[in-house]
């Protein structure tokens, strides 16, 4: 019997592997395909469930879409590799099926950059017209991560991490400063502001804003970085909370108290400001007491001292004293 059993095991990762490879060389497939039913010898459901397995193992990689086969009487299902072309296509089959789901991200895009629309045949184009036209009467964007990418230095930038390669940026905060040999990590949007994660020669971690950033250049070590080096952030990016999240540091626990005027914006149910904020209770009186980490002080402030005077600190003590220094510096300039 467990012969038996495996001999089945076996044949299904063989058929699943000449699958991939047909896959792989470009043919598209569909469970009613006679040839590989007849090279296989297996029925329509089994070839149907090897095609869904893979579909669902490399779900990035492969398209299904439903296609007209020839001497078929209508179109079936059909799975294929994603090729560089495929961007078009998907978006056409999202806007059949409902484009209601995602239409608000073409004002965005339609504002930055209306050549996209040139990729499109004249049905597709129409639709995302009627979208952005429909979607401008319904949102409003008041910041856009697309503005920053207008800058200069960010398409350098975006190539350089996407090739995992070094290079040389000149930036200026306070003081100009170039650094030579940076890895380039991740963009980050954060804070309605784009930034650059990278690692300099040292392997020391730096968050730089781009509009700081004053040129970019190629760097003489032409080899890529190893992706061991992003494994080291990766729990950074993760748990990042906003620009003045720090790597590398143990995060505190603040508790905070917001009072009743507040009080709606912080129960269980509403969304956090913070990635690690942490409901605990409400009092009697209706106010809310919950928890926030924070790297340093400058990751927490601001969003307190927004929230001034409905919004209390109850430890540490010592972020306590850092807001009452703050709050005395800035009655000294009234």
């Amino acid at each position: 019997m467990q012969d038996l059993e495996s001999m089945k095991m076996n044949n299904k990762t063989a058929h699943i592997l000449t699958l991939l490879q047909k896959l792989c060389s470009g043919e598209e497939l569909y469970p009613q395909k006679e040839s590989i039913l007849n090279e296989l010898g297996i029925d329509t459901r089994t070839l149907e469930r090897y095609l869904k397995e893979i579909k669902d193992f490399f779900t990035d990689a492969i398209l299904t879409e439903k296609r007209f086969i020839k001497d078929r009487a209508k179109s079936l299902a059909t799975y294929r590799m994603i090729n560089e072309n495929d961007a078009i296509k998907i978006l056409k089959i999202l806007l059949e099926k409902n484009s209601s789901d995602f239409g608000w991200i073409f004002p965005l895009v339609y504002e930055n950059d209306m050549k996209f629309l040139k990729e499109f045949n004249d049905k597709i184009r129409d639709a995302i017209t009627r979208i952005v036209k429909k979607n401008n009467d319904i949102f409003l964007f008041k910041t856009n991560p697309f503005e920053n990418t207008q800058n200069i230095f960010f398409m350098k930038l975006q190539k350089a991490v996407e090739n995992m390669e070094y290079r040389n940026i000149t930036y200026e905060y306070k003081k100009t400063e170039t650094l030579n040999n940076v890895k380039c990590l991740k963009l980050i949007f954060v804070n309605n502001n784009w930034y650059l994660a990278c690692e300099s020669q040292k392997q020391k971690f730096n968050l730089l804003r781009i509009s700081f950033i004053k040129n970019v250049t190629y760097s003489k070590k032409k080899e890529r970085y190893q992706r061991g080096t992003l494994s080291k952030y990766e729990s950074y990016f993760d748990s990042m909370q906003n620009a003045m999240t720090l790597q590398g540091v143990k995060p505190q626990e603040a508790i905070l108290c917001a009072n009743k005027n507040i009080a709606c914006y912080f129960k269980k149910e509403m969304k956090p400001f913070f990635a690690s904020q942490c409901f605990i209770e409400e009092v009697i009186d209706g106010s809310i007491i919950f928890s926030v980490s924070y790297t340093q002080p400058l990751e927490v402030l601001p969003f307190i001292k927004n929230w001034l005077p409905d919004i209390m600190i109850l430890e540490p003590q010592s972020l306590k004293a850092e807001l009452k220094k703050e709050l005395k510096k800035a009655l000294s300039y009234i």
